[in-house]
């Protein structure tokens, strides 16, 4: 096909010095040797104490080996026998002590989780006073006039309870009903003793078990008919699924409806529902689950729709609220009949008081320890989670754990420890903490105890009052936690000379922007196999508020993964986290190996990727691995990240980041998002010629609102001054005020600024993208002919453009690309390998650069714009069936690269193969021809796991060797990884497919020595070890490990040959493919000068 060359043209004549020869070689240089800043780093736990300095020591020094760049060690239990060194003891801190040393001696980072477990901030030293709180309530209807009355207690956990209120009002129609009409509770369980489920205290434990062909269940039976229009369910068991059922005869029954659920602790669960009255006698509520329960109450008044997330109990975002509900008014209560009669509360809980005649509900409030511990730790180590709304109490945390290994380890590593990390909160929900409620009227101008009730889901004054008070208890809530936990503990960190790593996002009242705010370094999590949703909160908080380096909690994994993760397995999911944002891999999870004498051995549990240093691929494809992430890494943290729009994600609290899924119509495909909370919108961001500007330099063309309907007077108004500035605003326009203390004044000004608005040109209602795009001239940023499902990431400075995507298809693909940068040289950069690649196969576009790019399956590449294309031949018609490609020379004269004949070798002898830990007195074998090694005959070689050396002769002839032609030996398959020497020199690794690597250089006529050293992973023989008997001795189950271990002994294997804390196999699983397999053959490209 004849091909046709373009010369940009030369029409004006302009000195380019473009980002100076010795910025771009240092770009150059750096990314082909990468500095040791951008080294990714690992979680590394230790696991029921499990612990030596031996093992440290070999740990870290392996990592060194193969370039990981420091640890963040954990502590955590996996109920498996406990090791000698028990969680801040003296001698756990001497182990600390010792890796900060070996850390500082190897040119590694340290630093530690801030508690045992991976959740969240707790330990022995914090007391019931020092813990998370919860506002708890009892009630009792009773007849007006002269009391004198005991209380019912609330509930009371970790024997701690203190007062705060007691109101009375008018009781509620419903309220009487319920007190009056009791059910007769039975259950699925004969005998079970049911009082405690509608004592309203939230202590108990009653255990209604799943039997083997039926459905556990409670059961309520009224002597008349009943209405209920709420449900409360508290229990202790994940993700329950309870089913409301109702009959007349107690027979019969049909389900009515699915009951909704909120988590609202660790392992806690609520079951909280309101619904249109249903009347019957008896009502019967089905479980999916063996239950353990505290509270079963069902109930005639009306409750708030979702209260327990309202209250910030329980998650739930506020963008998916359910509406408050709409009452009727006999299930209202009328603020200005509520008496307060706290001072006439005894100190034993009597209540000494005068009432007008009537029925009146009293209400006892008070606020108790959540019961929330870390977890999950050791019995050394746990203890109840600190209040996250105190300073004080995270003091007190602080100062056990990380101001303690601070200071021990300076005394003898001064620079070894560089941070310490929350990570994900898991805790559950808090609401209270002392002197909460003159917190509250502090910042918010109003008494919060006259609305008290609306925390056990009663209505008062009105549906829109109670949800605007509401929203400013959850607002408020959110804003403790920021400042001061996760703010505090940042906070603490910068005076103690450590930063802090925060992944600010989990099932608690915190915002997620708002908390990345606080964050040196914001941490996000990737699960191989799931969707990568955890990435986003950490990604847009270090954009916005200017952090360059996003790390993420990297390749976690379910038990499916196990022995046998790789990284060629893996490679895809980080290449996505990358497009996503993250530019530090922090890998979950390398154990610690506290026996250095036995192997595979530890195991995080059966979580994580099995990123360990007993791998067999850790010194070949592990370190090769690594390299790659580290010159991607180095790429990403270059400049600052570009994207089109930025989505304003609302007032409204608990609030996270949207996904482009969550628009609808969703955000077009060729653009990329962040998104912003109201911090950054009024103290970061700028209006210049019409776009938005963050002091680092990134820029934005649109700003979106999403879960803007009710917004704040403030965060309206500052919208309407950037629509007035020039910039386009689409998405959800406001509507409603929010909070509850707005002036008639106030409201007003809201709706005027509302019309203002909604009449600026610039400004579009709903996502109407296309429109908004084509008015306001804004364009994609990439795309790719024919595909729409192939994310990327584009970074820039002021004199480069850097593009990353990946082919996600298992076959090699032609992709022809559209890149909103024009008058440059595309660049393919290839962080397998560090060669940078002038492509000449590109073209100048309506002001974009169309260039075609060869991707092989699952391959990745960065796309760099430096270079001016003034005077540079092009090619423009590629074949997308051929395999030909066009680049240019450093002189840049244009050079074909065209495939030609391969060469089959035929090899000298058998193929010798060594097996250095082979379980066998012979250690090298005689090969005729390569075979996967799971088929060999032998037992020992079928079973092998670790490292087999392949080696062999082959001639080439004078006539195959040729000037101008490059040699790329194929190896065919190889499981999983293999490091090719060929003449004696090493040329690299090989650890996904196609498992090629450049030979030119090295290739000889005659005789040629070719080694390689492939490695597997474990599964084959652990699969192996099954077919005998484990007499080690282990028993997980155990109190503590068996000496042998403890003392840092082999073990006693016998016929065995691995020993491991977890088993993932039985004797009859499949093995895995294993060793170099082939068809081995010489590839060859003929490289051609065109005139």
């Amino acid at each position: 096909m004849r091909k046709y060359i373009s010369l940009i043209s030369l029409f004006i004549f302009v000195p380019l010095f473009c980002m100076g020869q010795t910025v771009s070689k240092k770009l150059e240089q750096n990314f082909k040797n990468p500095p040791a800043s951008v080294k990714p780093r690992t979680w590394m736990h230790a696991i029921d104490g499990n612990m030596s300095k031996e093992g440290l020591t070999k740990d870290l020094e392996a990592m060194q080996r193969v370039g990981i760049g420091g640890i963040l060690l954990f502590n955590i239990d996996q109920k498996i026998p406990d090791g000698k060194i028990k969680y801040g003891s003296p001698e756990h801190h001497d182990m600390l002590k010792h890796a900060a040393a070996e850390c500082e001696r190897l040119g590694l980072s340290f630093g530690i989780h801030n508690c045992d477990g991976w959740s969240s901030s707790g330990g022995p030293w914090i007391t019931p006073e020092q813990s998370m709180k919860m506002l708890v309530w009892s009630e009792l209807q009773i007849k007006g006039g002269q009391l004198n009355v005991k209380l019912p207690q609330p509930t009371k956990r970790e024997d701690y309870y203190k007062d705060v209120t007691v109101l009375a009002y008018p009781s509620l129609p419903s309220e009487l009903d319920d007190a009056t009409n009791t059910p007769i509770i039975t259950s699925s369980e004969l005998n079970l003793k049911t009082d405690g489920l509608v004592d309203d205290l939230l202590d108990g434990r009653l255990v209604l078990p799943k039997k083997k062909n039926a459905l556990p269940w409670l059961q309520y039976e009224y002597l008349e008919e009943k209405s209920i229009q709420s449900i409360l369910i508290v229990c202790n068991q994940r993700d329950p699924i309870a089913t409301l059922q109702v009959s007349n005869d107690g027979i019969n029954f049909t389900a009515v409806r699915e009951l909704y659920t909120v988590r609202t602790g660790k392992r806690e669960w609520t079951i909280n529902d309101s619904f249109e009255a249903v009347t019957s006698k008896y009502f019967r509520i089905t479980f999916n689950q063996t239950m353990s329960l505290q509270e079963a109450r069902l109930s005639n008044t009306q409750s708030i729709h979702n209260v327990m997330g309202r209250i910030s109990m329980g998650r739930t975002e506020d963008s998916n609220l359910i509406p408050i509900g709409q009452p009727k008014k006999s299930m209202v209560i009328d603020k200005s009949s509520i008496i307060n009669l706290t001072s006439y509360l005894k100190s034993d809980g009597t209540l000494q008081a005068k009432l007008p005649k009537g029925d009146w509900t009293i209400m006892r409030f008070g606020y108790t320890s959540t019961g929330a511990f870390n977890n999950p730790a050791s019995d050394a180590g746990r203890g109840l989670e600190c209040d996250k709304f105190s300073k004080p109490a995270f003091k007190t945390h602080y100062d056990a754990i990380i101001k303690k290994v601070i200071e021990n380890t300076k005394k003898i590593a001064p620079n070894a420890m560089q941070y310490a990390e929350i990570d994900s909160y898991e805790m559950g929900g808090q609401n209270w903490t002392d002197n909460y409620e003159h917190l509250f009227k502090e910042k918010y101008g109003y008494n919060l105890l006259d609305f008290l009730p609306l925390y056990a889901g009663r209505f008062v004054e009105s549906e829109e009052i109670s949800d605007a008070i509401l929203w400013d208890v959850r607002q408020f809530n959110c804003h403790l936690m920021a400042e001061n936990y996760f703010g505090y503990f940042a906070e603490l960190c910068k005076q103690d000379g450590i930063k802090s790593y925060i992944e600010p996002y989990g099932f608690g009242p915190l915002n997620d922007l708002d908390v990345g705010a606080k964050a040196d370094i914001n941490m996000g999590e990737f699960w191989m196999g799931r969707e990568m949703t955890a990435v986003q909160s950490a990604v847009s908080a270090s954009h916005i508020y200017g952090k360059n380096v996003t790390s993420a909690e990297s390749f976690t994994s379910n038990p499916q993964i196990n022995w046998k993760g790789h990284p060629a397995l893996a490679k895809t999911s980080g290449d996505l986290a990358w497009v996503y944002g993250i530019n530090e891999f922090m890998f979950h999870r390398f154990t610690h190996q506290a026996n250095p004498n036995v192997a595979p051995g530890m195991t995080m549990g059966r979580w994580g990727f099995h990123f360990d240093r007993v791998q067999p691929w850790w010194d070949n494809a592990g370190q090769a691995w690594f390299t790659y992430m580290m010159r991607g890494q180095y790429l990403l943290r270059q400049g600052v990240p570009v994207s089109d729009f930025l989505v304003f994600i609302g007032d409204g609290s608990p609030n996270s980041v949207y996904l482009r899924k969550d628009f609808e119509p969703a955000i077009p495909a060729g653009t990329n998002f962040d998104c912003t909370n109201a911090d950054v919108l009024f103290n970061r961001i700028r209006s210049k010629n019409k776009v938005l500007v963050l002091p680092e330099g990134t820029t934005y063309k649109s700003l979106v609102l999403k879960n803007s309907k009710k917004l704040s007077l403030s965060s309206l108004k500052r919208i309407y001054e950037i629509a007035k500035a020039g910039v386009p605003v689409i998405g959800e326009l406001p509507e409603q005020v929010a909070g509850y203390f707005n002036t008639t004044e106030e409201k007003a000004e809201f709706s005027k600024t509302v019309a203002a608005l909604k009449a600026l040109p610039n400004v579009y209602a709903g996502f109407a993208w296309e429109k908004m795009m084509n008015k306001e001239k804004i364009v994609s940023d990439f795309t790719i002919e024919s595909r729409d499902d192939i994310p990327f990431i584009h970074r820039k400075d002021k004199k480069m453009d850097m593009y990353f995507f990946f082919n996600p298809d298992d076959s090699k693909q032609l992709f022809e690309c559209n890149f909103n940068v024009n008058g440059k040289v595309p660049e393919l950069w290839n962080p397998m390998n560090g060669e940078i690649i002038k492509t000449a196969q590109f073209k100048h576009q309506d002001g974009k650069t169309k260039v075609w790019i060869h991707l092989e399956a699952e391959e990745s590449v960065f796309v760099v714009f430096k270079e001016a294309s003034v005077g540079v031949p092009t090619i423009t018609d590629i074949d997308k069936f051929s395999s030909t490609s066009y680049v240019l020379t450093s002189t840049n004269a244009l050079q074909e690269e065209k495939s030609a004949e391969s060469i089959d070798l035929t090899f000298e002898d058998d193929w010798s193969v060594t097996f250095h830990n082979l379980n066998s007195e012979e250690k090298r074998f005689k090969f005729p021809e390569l075979i996967d090694l799971s088929n060999h005959k032998f037992e020992d070689i079928k079973y092998y796991s670790g490292t087999a050396v392949y080696e062999n002769k082959f001639k080439i002839s004078r006539k195959q060797l040729a000037k101008n032609i490059m040699y790329t030996l194929d190896l065919g398959e190889v499981a999983i990884a293999g490091k090719v020497t060929v003449n004696g020199t090493d040329l690299g690794v090989v650890w996904k497919a196609p498992f090629e690597i450049d030979i030119t250089s090295v290739l000889k006529k005659g005789i040629n020595n070719i080694k390689v050293e492939v490695s597997n992973q474990w599964t084959n023989r652990l699969i192996g070890d099954e077919q005998y008997p484990n007499e080690t001795g282990f028993d997980r189950t155990a109190e503590v490990m068996p000496d042998w271990f403890l003392n840092n002994e082999s073990a006693p294997l016998k016929k065995r040959s691995t020993f491991t804390i977890t088993n993932f196999y039985g004797r009859d699983r499949t093995l895995l493919s294993a060793g170099l397999i082939g068809p081995i053959t010489i590839k060859t490209t003929k490289k051609i000068t065109m005139k």
